[in-house]
């Protein structure tokens, strides 16, 4: 008889067990805030450390190539050709496949032209989407191309020209002050996401 006893004490044992730790995780259920965030509805709002997508504050860059010296894992490509001090911009693209969000292209930057956001959202189904040009504008603008023409002039010793040239360059868009949150916008906007 001890043994049946002794196997209806460890059910019992065994239940007991179960719902003292039922009544705990009632107990914190209940008493708790919650932790998890329904994230397509919620977003947490990443640390200030937090390193994401990249910014160029294009009119500050000097093409020292400096940043993509500096990347271990070789994603970031530039491209421009050089006009005396200024630059006709083809291509400053950081391919986010191979990017390991390291920070290490941020502090050779001399001009402190490049940044990192604490903009996290980059999921995509197209792998060519995940390379992302950062230029604000490609080509000359207007005022680099009269700053040629200026020079190019001076150079030959005839007055500088008075306008229209500038017309020459259809790609070239013009320069503003572009707000950092009008450049993640613009970002978010190529890699088709919405706000």
């Amino acid at each position: 008889m001890s043994g049946v006893r002794e196997y209806f004490g460890n059910i019992g044992s065994a239940l007991g067990s179960a719902l003292k730790g039922m009544r705990i995780t009632l107990r914190y259920f209940t008493s708790e805030d919650a932790i998890t965030v329904q994230y397509p509805r919620e977003r947490t709002e990443p640390p200030p450390s937090y390193r994401g997508v990249h910014i160029l504050e294009q009119e500050k860059c000097i093409d020292c190539q400096l940043c993509a010296k500096a990347c271990p894992v070789d994603c970031i490509e530039i491209e421009s050709i050089h006009h005396g001090r200024v630059l006709e911009w083809t291509k400053f693209s950081i391919d986010y496949k191979k990017c390991i969000f390291c920070e290490f292209c941020i502090p050779p930057c001399p001009k402190d032209c490049i940044h990192m956001t604490s903009e996290y959202e980059m999921a995509t189904a197209d792998n060519d989407a995940m390379v992302e040009d950062l230029l604000t504008w490609t080509g000359l603008r207007p005022e680099d191309q009269k700053s040629i023409e200026a020079t190019e002039a001076k150079a030959k010793g005839g007055p500088a020209p008075a306008g229209g040239a500038a017309e020459k360059k259809a790609d070239a868009q013009p320069a503003g002050e572009v707000s950092m949150a009008d450049k993640i916008a613009a970002i978010k906007a190529k890699m088709g996401k919405k706000d």
